[in-house]
């Protein structure tokens, strides 16, 4: 009977994750994309909001509910409810913007560490891949993505582009992977635990 409940956690309750990332870099912008099939290019100010969308596999819908969060420091606090509950996160950088990319490292990572009791499974996204222009400069590549996914421990690098809607499934494609794989491991040690 345990075992019949454990099974029916990993597909029915929502997944929960958190879009992470400086502001004025996609964030709202890709999950808008996402949820409705659409885009918008009119900026609004995030604080914390609580998307409902649903990721297809197999001919199944899962829920998920998004908490996009504001990007300024000056709201870490506001974060620590959206790191409790959180299942995934989705750490997010412009790829036209170096200064988000290095936030990554210097300030998000250092942020989720302070807040996470439990190891979460990171996915990193370089977004607004419509803007490149080839510029390496001002510009972050494919390359340097992966390279930084590696050093932070996440566990998938993704590209996208809300305005074009290339990547975005994937991205919500990534975050159902790592959630059910995370549910799946967690039942499976409380099986074991149960079955003693």
């Amino acid at each position: 009977m345990r075992s019949q409940r454990t099974n029916d956690n990993t597909t029915s309750h929502p997944i929960h994750c958190a879009m992470l990332g400086d502001g004025m870099i996609g964030k709202t912008c890709l999950t808008l994309s996402y949820s409705t099939k659409r885009f918008t290019d009119e900026y609004t100010a995030t604080i914390h909001d609580d998307y409902k969308v649903k990721v297809q596999r197999e001919g199944k819908d899962f829920p998920v509910s998004v908490f996009d969060t504001a990007g300024q420091s000056d709201f870490e606090d506001l974060r620590v409810f959206t790191y409790q509950e959180s299942e995934v996160l989705v750490l997010c950088f412009s790829v036209c913007d170096r200064d988000s990319f290095a936030s990554v490292f210097n300030s998000w990572i250092p942020e989720i560490k302070r807040h996470m009791k439990k190891k979460r499974p990171i996915i990193l996204v370089g977004t607004q891949t419509d803007m490149r222009t080839g510029n390496k400069e001002t510009e972050v590549s494919r390359e340097e993505g992966q390279a930084m996914a590696k050093l932070i421990g996440a566990a998938k690098y993704v590209e996208c582009s809300a305005k074009d809607g290339s990547g975005v499934s994937d991205v919500f494609g990534q975050v159902l992977g790592c959630a059910l794989k995370k549910r799946k491991r967690n039942n499976s040690f409380l099986g074991r635990i149960f079955q003693r």
